[in-house]
């Protein structure tokens, strides 16, 4: 009798972890094999853009995050990344390379809304702080979005790369 209990319970525990759902509430990191921020934690950048703004802007949404770490660039200091335009005939917004540069494509940038070009600003300087790209809630999802505040994503992927730096 006291077996079959048991083995009542037991089958009655199983079945609930089956049908309750689990959730992680833990942020996935994704960070990228390289980043451009220098062995003083910072991120120096030089050069221009048309959108301008929308990178100022964001600077200010990760620095607001983590206070200094991206800053323009001075005669005293090593420029990290250099920010230029170009054109091409594409769907691509901007492009950040491992080589130091962020460059926006005005071809498509100029037939975004405001809140589009900022996310890709934001996007771009996450790929030079070493954010790989992640879920469409992040500033850091693949595709152009309207996504203007860090996620717990995209702070647990700054997080993951600023302890490389």
């Amino acid at each position: 009798m006291e077996s079959k209990f048991s083995m009542s319970v037991v089958l009655a525990v199983f079945t609930m972890l089956l049908i309750i759902p689990v959730t992680n509430a833990s942020a996935a990191a994704q960070i990228l094999s390289w980043h451009l921020v220098d062995s003083g934690k910072h991120l120096d950048w030089g050069g221009s853009t048309k959108y301008q703004s929308y990178f100022d802007s964001g600077v200010n949404v990760w620095n607001g995050y983590k206070k200094g770490v991206i800053r323009k660039d001075t005669i005293f200091t090593i420029e990290d990344v250099r920010i230029s335009d170009y054109t091409e005939k594409s769907n691509t917004a901007g492009v950040t390379s491992s080589a130091g540069t962020i460059k926006f494509n005005k071809y498509t940038m100029d037939k975004l809304t405001s809140t589009q070009k900022k996310n890709v600003a934001i996007h771009e300087l996450g790929h030079a702080l070493g954010l790989a790209h992640n879920t469409s809630n992040d500033v850091m999802y693949k595709y152009v979005s309207t996504n203007t505040t860090l996620s717990s994503n995209d702070k647990a992927s700054y997080d993951a790369s600023y302890k490389r730096y």
